[in-house]
């Protein structure tokens, strides 16, 4: 993996400094440990396994593989570089592959949350579009009103059935999902 990266790994450094990456979730392990590779991407061989503040570098992010493929057995308390900077790269590609990393500025590697509609806007044409796609029936004396589908007492969204009777809209998603299995498998 190392001799792959290696005539990229100058470029790989070029590339991440430029960029701003941030974390999507509370999850910044793969990023601290970035930060981790850029303090020390000079050394020789080998490179602490703890933060200058004396906090080790969490690599849990990685597979079992890669945590026993970063440690020299004749060196505790130290990381190989040229491992720990194959595993940080890839893990870093599979974060921004799966959203969990985003760069600012970016359309094809943004930070997914901020495309999310507000829940205000959501609510209001729900109702319209669980009739539109057919998980929704309306109600007999017309079409939702104002966009809502109508609710239960805890909240939960209903749908008419066909003798009238209201039914949590979870529990009639769950049937469905149940026959389309039944239907596929």
């Amino acid at each position: 993996m190392y001799g792959h990266l290696l005539k990229d790994r100058s470029t790989m450094y070029d590339l991440t400094s430029h960029l701003e990456l941030t974390a999507t979730s509370e999850d910044s392990r793969v990023l601290d440990a970035l930060g981790h590779a850029r303090r020390y991407k000079t050394s020789r061989d080998y490179i602490p396994e703890r933060h200058e503040n004396g906090r080790t570098v969490d690599i849990s992010f990685a597979t079992l593989n890669w945590q026993k493929t970063v440690r020299d057995k004749n060196r505790p308390g130290a990381f190989v570089r040229k491992h720990f900077e194959a595993m940080v790269f890839a893990a870093l590609a599979e974060e921004l592959r799966t959203g969990d990393v985003a760069v600012a500025s970016s359309e094809e590697y943004a930070d997914w949350s901020e495309q999310l509609l507000p829940w205000e806007d959501v609510e209001a044409k729900l109702g319209a579009y669980l009739l539109e796609v057919g998980l929704a029936e309306p109600r007999r004396r017309g079409a939702v009103r104002r966009g809502r589908l109508p609710t239960a007492a805890g909240g939960q969204l209903l749908e008419q059935s066909g003798r009238g009777a209201r039914v949590p809209l979870s529990r009639v998603l769950h049937q469905r999902e149940e026959c389309a299995g039944a239907v596929v498998g």
